[in-house]
C-alpha cells in the first residue's frame, strides 16, 4: 500500500484529535493532561470548522467569540460531525501558543511564538527557536495522550461516551436557551 494511501485510511485520526481536544478542554476548564502530572491549558478561540462525510449540510462554520458555546456548535456535534480546523490556544506554564490547527494534516497555520519585542534578532532567535520546540513537545504530548485512549478499545470505550453525554448535554442546553 502506497504511503497516501495509508496517509488517507488514518486521516479520520485528525478530526477526532481534534475534536477530543475540545471536549477535554471543556470539560476541565481548559486543562488537558499531559501525563507525568503535567497540564496545559487548551481554549478554543475565534474559528471553528465542523464536517461530515454524510448528510445534507457536510459542513459547519463557525466564528466569533466564542463558537464552541454556540447553539450551532452543539448541533454540529449532535449531528455527528467533528473538528476539521480550529483556532485554539495553547498554554504551558508562562508560554502561550495561539494557532490554527488543520486536524485533516496537522497544519499548525498562523502558530504565534512571542518573544519581547525590543529584543534585537540574535538574541530572540534562540528564544524563538526554544519556545517552537516546546509547543512541538506539548502538542506531541497531547496526541501522545489522545492516541494511547484510541488505541486502548476499553479506555476509549468509555472517553467516547463521556463524549457522547458532553455532546448530549451541550445540545440538551443549548435547546433550553431557544
Amino acid at each position: 500500500m502506497a504511503l497516501a494511501e495509508r496517509i488517507q485510511q488514518k486521516s479520520f485520526l485528525g478530526a477526532e484529535f481534534a475534536t477530543w481536544l475540545w471536549f477535554r478542554s471543556e470539560t476541565n476548564k481548559g486543562a488537558v493532561d499531559l501525563g507525568s502530572g503535567k497540564t496545559c491549558q487548551v481554549e478554543f478561540e475565534t474559528d471553528l470548522v465542523l464536517t461530515s462525510d454524510y448528510g445534507e449540510a457536510t459542513a459547519s462554520a463557525l466564528s466569533g467569540d466564542a463558537p464552541t458555546l454556540s447553539p450551532e456548535a452543539a448541533a454540529a456535534l449532535a449531528a455527528g460531525k467533528k473538528v476539521k480546523r480550529a483556532k485554539i490556544r495553547v498554554t504551558l506554564d508562562n508560554l502561550t501558543w495561539p494557532l490554527t490547527l488543520n486536524a485533516q494534516n496537522f497544519d499548525w497555520g498562523g502558530l504565534r511564538i512571542d518573544v519581547p519585542p525590543s529584543l534585537p534578532f540574535e538574541e530572540a532567535l534562540p528564544l524563538r527557536l526554544k519556545s517552537l520546540e516546546e509547543f512541538h513537545r506539548v502538542f506531541d504530548l497531547l496526541y501522545s495522550q489522545f492516541l494511547d485512549l484510541r488505541l486502548d478499545p476499553d479506555r476509549w470505550k468509555t472517553e467516547e461516551k463521556r463524549m457522547r453525554q458532553w455532546v448530549t448535554e451541550k445540545a440538551a442546553a443549548e435547546n433550553e436557551d431557544a
